[in-house]
């Protein structure tokens, strides 16, 4: 049995923006796959999440989920909706990556070294037909073996026999579908003790593949009409979309066309804030990083270059945000990188005060989490400087 994958760090070079308070990486499907068969080959763990409207809607009534997608290694666009708003605002994400669209262009490569995939969940038989389906019919993937764990509980289904289990098929690829919230829960417990390079929870591709649900024709993808097609398919996710259908209305009117018409409004007014400042102060086991002004996607390689030292150093981070007037989605999606980063090493992360523009730019991106004492993200005030050392359900504030 080979040895686990070492986890790797946060990249905080990778492309990403913000929508509705998630990272997503700028990929098209043939360069996401072209990453996953690369990190195959280099045994490099990559952790991918594949976010989609109910995603954001249980980011929004459990947060800790939220903070487990923070610690992945790359983040599709799964989501129609969540494609379109990111058109809406003017991000240079190229397509929908849908996670079932990956695992068949994954399927369908021609190559002699296919990706071993192992399934791991959903109802009894589902995983074993589409085990079978693979071994008969897939190119690019072929089977490393298939678990049904039925209905246990993630700490049950965490017991080293399963693990092990698990492990001794040495597969490339550990497909999950076990429930969104709970897959990930089972996924970050687990993740140092599995040996498999991708992990990834794709909830109905197993299915999928077993044919026990069809997927859409490709026209009712093109349209973004899926959930709809899907509701067909399986008639009890109508209550689910309907309740997710409610929170991205509501997100939609608070949130995103608020920042829409903000934005315009600056660009008819043609307002033009102070230049993008950067100071840094490195401080015993902490860097203290100082930004102001109006921050941009192309002012953010000296902030890249200082939070990758500063994880290599095992250092906390300290923002000070008081003359921040203006920043962008590529900005927050660096900040959300941050907050993974810190999540998964342990380190701490805490602002140490904020504008009030920039309060304003954190709620329109969804991100105002940000500024929350989160599991030791703890945020402290210029008035009160001894809060940036309590604990999560002590009364920090931040400055007005």
């Amino acid at each position: 049995m080979s040895a686990a994958v070492p986890e790797t760090k946060i990249d905080f070079h990778r492309h990403v923006y913000c929508v509705l308070g998630l990272p997503f990486d700028v990929h098209t499907l043939a360069l996401a796959r072209e990453h996953l068969v690369q990190a195959v080959a280099r045994r490099k763990r990559c952790v991918i999440i594949t976010p989609n409207v109910n995603f954001v809607a249980a980011c929004q009534r459990d947060p800790a989920f939220r903070d487990l997608l923070l610690k992945s290694d790359m983040s599709l666009v799964d989501g129609m909706p969540i494609f379109l708003l990111a058109r809406l605002l003017a991000l240079p994400i190229p397509e929908r990556v849908a996670g079932s669209n990956l695992f068949e262009a994954l399927a369908k490569r021609r190559t002699s070294k296919p990706i071993s995939v192992y399934l791991f969940g959903d109802a009894p038989g589902v995983a074993k037909g589409a085990s079978e389906e693979i071994k008969n019919n897939a190119t690019g993937i072929r089977s490393a073996g298939w678990y049904e764990p039925g209905f246990a509980s993630v700490e049950a289904l965490s017991e080293p026999a399963i693990i092990d289990e698990v492990n001794r098929s040495n597969a490339d690829f550990l497909v999950i579908a076990l429930g969104a919230q709970k897959g990930q829960r089972w996924i970050d417990l687990n993740v140092s003790r599995l040996n498999s390079p991708l992990i990834c929870h794709l909830g109905a591709v197993i299915k999928m593949t077993a044919g026990v649900v069809a997927r859409a024709p490709t026209w009712v993808q093109r349209f973004g009409l899926e959930w709809l097609w899907r509701i067909k398919e399986e008639p009890l996710l109508w209550a689910r979309y309907r309740g997710d259908a409610i929170i991205l209305v509501r997100l939609l009117f608070t949130r995103v066309l608020p920042y829409v018409r903000f934005r315009l409004w600056r660009r008819l007014t043609m307002v033009r804030g102070l230049p993008a400042g950067f100071v840094a102060v490195q401080k015993p086991g902490a860097q203290m990083f100082k930004l102001s002004g109006h921050w941009r996607e192309l002012d953010s390689e000296v902030l890249r270059v200082a939070l990758t030292q500063a994880a290599r150093a095992g250092d906390d981070i300290e923002l000070d945000l008081s003359e921040l007037t203006y920043f962008d989605s590529a900005i927050v999606g660096l900040l959300l990188l941050l907050r993974g980063h810190c999540l998964r090493s342990g380190t701490r992360m805490y602002i140490r005060e904020v504008s009030s523009s920039a309060k304003r730019l954190f709620h329109y991106f969804c991100a105002d989490f940000l500024l929350e004492p989160v599991e030791g993200i703890v945020v402290a005030t210029a008035r009160d400087p001894a809060n940036r050392f309590k604990l999560p359900g002590n009364d920090a504030k931040f400055a007005d």
